[in-house]
């Protein structure tokens, strides 16, 4: 007895001493967890050879990814193992890999600074502030503030820069639309320094705020966010919107963390099926009819998609201490601030102490104040965003409908999106426009600290008409 309790004293005194060690390697090492700037450099940007003259149409997304990242490896920090990509995430029945064990990485390392310190500090550098505080718009020099109506009560906000020719006269080009993480807003240093690069190699570029995201939410404070299911729709109005402006050839986006997500979702919208089953008839009824025109026909870019949202709703329902758990903790942390911000902390049955950072309870406040407040409207908008099975829910296998190309980016360091989930999704997914690929390192959307030259060269070239993946034929996407 007596040695039990000294064993399980000295086991405790064990774990405050690992906590004491971590927090201070962390004060440390401050520097290492704070957001920075990672603009394109002279000398980034290495450009792909466009196809010859008297060739086809050019590859579709997979060959493409395969052919573009043979040429930029040499980019990337050298090494082992080599990075996986679409079909190096399928055996030879086509069944997923281990992703986890090819990188030789554990799960349970990922949120460890010992075990995953690149990963957590390269998610830090990148990931920036959530905080709606901010009191106005940033500056962006050479940008200009737009409001882009999408319904007849409803305009968002976006940072847009043209790019010119060397007489200063706005090109023809296509335009990139830049989604920020989830709750974010246009103060992302990461967004900010992507967009100028995009704007400087040629092509138009646009960094949005959806409704309940920054300067839109301070418009319209009323209008709630729903988390994909009404802003797909919007981001098509978008779309339509640019390309209806004089030098805007095509549009194209990128998102990262859960705007890759609403990314990923844009690209299965806009070729979806007549009564797609992800689409209840309930949600329907919120929704515009599917559109002939092709949208964001320049391609996708989903950088850290989470693709397993749900299992991070179950995640987040108990508190999360931050040594443990440094970046559920900081999600936490963002949605205390928005249930504050919101008033819904306000709600008759929100208790902190019993729903510590909940996203399912924010969830719930949100679509109980939105449009979107029908009975078992949540789950009918979980159904629309899910992309992979949960707890015997089917997902629809949306992007068997992409007709765009798609590209999807993730890191096997990943603290908080586990890359075997793109492994998964891709073994659902034989749909020569969907491509993937996992890095060794990024972390969470922390690409431009891993390899800044690798990361600039890969969005620009895939985005580049002269050098881009071209779309399959609907027959061959498997619509």
């Amino acid at each position: 007895m007596s040695y039990e309790l000294n064993y399980r004293g000295a086991r405790r005194r064990g774990r405050r001493s690992l906590a004491g060690l971590a927090l201070v390697v962390l004060l440390a090492c401050a520097g290492c967890f704070v957001e920075r700037s990672h603009p394109l450099q002279e000398g980034d940007l290495v450009r792909l050879d466009p196809p010859p003259m008297d060739s086809s149409d050019g590859l579709t997304a997979r060959p493409w990814l395969r052919s573009a990242h043979s040429r930029l490896a040499p980019l990337l920090p050298h090494s082992t193992p080599a990075a996986l990509l679409t079909e190096d995430l399928l055996d030879e029945a086509g069944r997923p890999v281990d992703v986890l064990a090819h990188f030789g990485r554990k799960k349970s390392n990922l949120e460890s600074i010992f075990g995953n310190w690149n990963g957590l500090a390269h998610t830090a550098q990148l990931s920036g502030t959530d905080s709606p505080r901010d009191p106005g718009p940033p500056s962006w020099p050479g940008f200009e503030e737009v409001w882009i109506p999408v319904t007849p009560s409803l305009s968002l906000f976006g940072l847009l820069g043209w790019s010119r020719d060397d007489a200063g006269q706005v090109r023809d080009s296509d335009c990139i639309v830049i989604l920020s993480g989830i709750l974010g807003h246009n103060r992302t240093m990461r967004t900010r320094d992507l967009a100028m690069a995009l704007r400087d190699s040629g092509l138009h570029a646009m960094a949005l705020e959806l409704r309940g995201h920054g300067q839109t939410d301070r418009r319209y404070p009323d209008v709630y966010y729903n988390f994909g299911a009404l802003e797909t729709d919007d981001l098509v109005a978008v779309s339509r919107w640019l390309q209806s402006q004089p030098h805007v050839r095509r549009t194209g986006l990128v998102g990262f963390c859960w705007g890759a997500n609403q990314a990923l979702l844009c690209a299965w919208y806009d070729g979806r099926p007549p009564n797609d089953p992800s689409i209840t008839p309930r949600l329907a009824e919120h929704l515009r009819e599917a559109s002939a025109q092709g949208h964001f026909q320049a391609g996708v870019i989903a950088f850290s998609p989470v693709l397993r949202f749900e299992e991070i709703i179950e995640a987040v329902k108990v508190h999360r201490p931050g040594l443990m758990y440094p970046v559920l903790a900081t999600l936490q942390s963002t949605i205390e601030t928005r249930l504050r911000f919101k008033g819904h902390d306000r709600h008759p049955d929100y208790d902190p102490t019993k729903y510590p950072g909940s996203l399912r309870k924010l969830i719930d406040y949100e679509y109980a104040r939105s449009e979107l407040n029908y009975p078992g409207s949540v789950e009918d908008g979980l159904q629309f965003l899910r992309f992979l099975p949960f707890q015997g829910l089917p997902d629809g296998n949306k992007l068997a409908s992409a007709r765009c190309p798609v590209l999807i980016v993730q890191g096997s360091n990943d603290p908080l999106a586990c890359a075997q989930d793109v492994a998964d999704l891709i073994a659902r997914t034989p749909n020569p426009n969907v491509a993937a690929i996992v890095l060794r390192g990024g972390g969470h959307v922390g690409f431009a600290a891993y390899a800044r030259s690798y990361y600039y060269s890969l969005v620009i070239n895939f985005f580049d008409a002269a050098t881009s993946p071209k779309p399959s034929t609907p027959a061959s996407a498997g619509r």
